[in-house]
């Protein structure tokens, strides 16, 4: 296969020429060929590796293939369709965020005032159970005395 070679730094190889500049330089396996290759082409390396990686991602289609690349639709690699579906999506999810910050909230504030009930009934249960001293609860029925106090066995 004959290799297309750039000829000024202004060239631009079409996508079928890049296509298959990516088969043969798949091909080189040895170290340091890869590099030589594209030194023998007239591309940088770091031009060859993007190459790769767009075809990988699906942006540069083999030769022949139905349609255009996606890389050289205009406006970008989405219609107008999409654009709109990616921006009603993206404040759906900026709503979504919102609510669910807003719902953690709540759960911390009542997390904190279950917290704080719990904490006001023990107080409360505290201070509605008189100190009796164990002298006064001989002689009290069992029923009127503190559990663990009483003289039956």
């Amino acid at each position: 296969m004959e290799l297309p070679v750039r000829p000024s730094r202004q060239h631009r190889f079409t996508a079928e020429e890049r296509w298959a500049l990516l088969q043969e330089y798949d091909k080189c396996i040895d170290q340091g060929s890869k590099a030589a290759f594209c030194r023998t082409v007239g591309i940088n390396a770091r031009t060859a590796r993007d190459w790769a990686r767009a075809r990988e991602a699906g942006l540069l289609k083999p030769p022949g293939s139905a349609g255009r690349s996606a890389a050289y639709v205009k406006g970008g690699l989405m219609d107008k369709r999409d654009r709109a579906e990616l921006e009603r999506l993206r404040r759906e999810n900026a709503a979504l965020r919102k609510k669910l910050e807003q719902s953690e909230a709540a759960v911390d504030v009542l997390g904190k005032a279950s917290a704080l009930l719990e904490s006001l009934a023990r107080s409360a249960q505290a201070a509605q159970e008189p100190e009796v001293p164990e002298e006064e609860t001989r002689g009290l029925p069992d029923w009127l005395q503190k559990p663990g106090t009483g003289t039956s066995s």
